[in-house]
């Protein structure tokens, strides 16, 4: 095979343990395509560098569209890991037969108004043949799902990026940390999670708090031997040039994040996990270690 499809979850885990790989060919693969979650760009980089095989971005759903970010669209590992092309736009060439296929837009969620300059996220909106007609008998659902004019509301938030040629992931409308009025995508925080050098894997979530409203919880899953505190973690992104608003101010180690089937995190789960106190935490789903 040239090509496969996993998600980041297994990539990751494929690199950490690298007795999992040892004495398999891998050499046929040109590419993996990845998706679900942000890819992590240590990741792409290591693919690349151990294996000569470059990783994919895909972003989709099970309702349509397809925004595809490759070695072609985006040779930076660190813009191929959160910048998509902006397929389905007039004014933008991407020779990919897809880009001509479909329609997109962003639509501030506030106002409703189309957002078409860089760095303002909105609602990602998709409309044409590629596109799902609607949820089987919920013509309540599929009245809040789509737009008068026929979009369907995705409910990720983008927002442009590159001058206008690329969309850069944001996070789920419904998921964004709000701290203190500051709106903070956890995803953000899950791709620098990912490249602390004692973490095996992690998410970000709010939990509760009577001032700011939510506070930044970092839920993870240690390097065997290794111990992650919160010192270490906000030395981690002070290092990475985050914002102070955007630290974790408390950690929840736990033995696995808990994941559906197809291997995204359940952030229900996880915020639930988040918010319990030290000792409940112990019996939560994705038990702390």
């Amino acid at each position: 095979p040239q090509y496969a499809i996993a998600p980041p979850a297994v990539l990751m885990l494929l690199l950490q343990n690298e007795a999992l790989l040892k004495g398999v060919d891998v050499s046929c693969l040109r590419c993996i395509g990845s998706g679900s979650a942000p890819l992590p760009p240590v990741m792409i980089r290591t693919y690349a560098d151990r294996y000569g095989i470059e990783i994919v971005n895909n972003f989709g759903s099970n309702e349509g569209v397809s925004l595809c970010s490759g070695a072609l669209e985006a040779p930076d590992p660190e813009q191929r890991a959160v910048l998509f092309p902006r397929f389905g736009r007039p004014d933008v060439h991407w020779p990919q037969r897809v880009a001509k296929l479909i329609e997109t837009r962003v639509i501030d969620p506030d106002t409703r108004a189309e957002i078409v300059d860089d760095g303002r996220p909105g609602e990602l909106q998709i409309r044409g043949p590629v596109v799902f007609d609607g949820y089987f008998g919920a013509p309540e659902i599929n009245a809040q799902s789509f737009t008068p004019d026929g979009w369907f509301r995705t409910g990720d938030l983008f927002e442009i990026a590159g001058g206008g040629r690329y969309y850069r992931f944001v996070g789920r409308l419904k998921q964004l940390i709000v701290r203190g009025g500051m709106k903070i995508s956890p995803d953000e925080l899950d791709a620098v999670l990912a490249e602390h050098p004692d973490i095996a894997e992690a998410a970000a979530v709010g939990y509760p708090d009577d001032v700011l409203g939510e506070r930044i919880c970092a839920v993870v899953v240690p390097k065997p031997g290794r111990t992650v505190t919160i010192e270490s973690l906000q030395e981690h992104f002070r290092a990475r040039g985050l914002a102070i608003f955007k630290w974790p101010e408390r950690v929840r180690v736990v033995e696995r994040l808990p994941r559906n089937p197809v291997g995204k995190v359940v952030r229900g789960d996880v915020s639930r996990i988040a918010a319990a106190g030290a000792d409940a935490a112990a019996g939560a789903t994705g038990a702390p270690a």
